[in-house]
């Protein structure tokens, strides 16, 4: 097997790991097996656990960041947010792990948290450019004050929700319901912001995640 490819076969077995059983609980003796390679092979592309857990985050912002960037021109209806929200969390779902153990990893590799911060920035500078590109078409009306909640709180909701599922033993990790649920509950927190028929058009869309 070539270098990359083993490379690439290495962090794909991690990632399924990872998401499986959260990153503390999986060993680089387990991935080797998992890979059907040596752990000398696997140490010959990845000193420690750890560089393969930065390796699979810098995979992540790099799915991600492109989903934060918005066209300042662009106009935005209430699908367009829908969309938008959908796709980043179809992104974290993919790589649930950083979320399942962020404080630790923060602790283990202080560069992971400070892009962590970072990404967060991003993601509340883009909930704001949704929010304000929805108020310009007088689809949606909140103070400024009101606006800079909003974004807080959807963030708060989407960083934490994978631990709160896993906190309550919610079992839908494979098959999409827990990230299903929390893109309906982060779709939700805009609902009463919205006037009609968009906040109409928002609810039915949220609660089509439920059904």
């Amino acid at each position: 097997m070539a270098r990359r490819d083993t490379r690439s076969l290495i962090l794909q077995v991690s990632l399924d790991l990872f998401n499986q059983s959260g990153e503390p609980n999986v060993s680089t003796n387990l991935i080797a097996l998992e890979a059907d390679i040596s752990p000398g092979n696997l140490y010959y592309h990845f000193r420690s656990k750890d560089d393969i857990a930065l390796d699979l985050f810098k995979q992540f912002l790099g799915e991600l960041q492109p989903l934060l960037h918005l066209d300042e021109s662009m106009e935005t209806d209430v699908e367009a947010l829908w969309l938008r929200l959908h796709l980043v969390f179809e992104t974290m779902g993919r790589f649930r792990f950083v979320y399942r153990n962020l404080g630790d990893l923060k602790i283990r590799m202080p560069d992971l948290g400070t892009a962590f911060s970072g990404l967060l920035k991003m993601q509340h500078d883009m909930l704001t450019q949704l929010f304000s590109s929805l108020e310009s078409s007088a689809n949606m009306t909140c103070s400024d004050l009101e606006r800079e909640a909003l974004a807080d709180n959807m963030l708060l909701t989407m960083t934490y929700w994978i631990p709160y599922a896993e906190l309550r033993k919610d079992s839908g990790f494979e098959d999409g319901s827990v990230l299903a649920a929390a893109v309906s509950r982060t779709l939700l927190l805009i609902a009463p912001y919205l006037l009609e028929p968009d906040r109409s058009k928002l609810t039915s869309l949220a609660g089509s995640y439920l059904d």
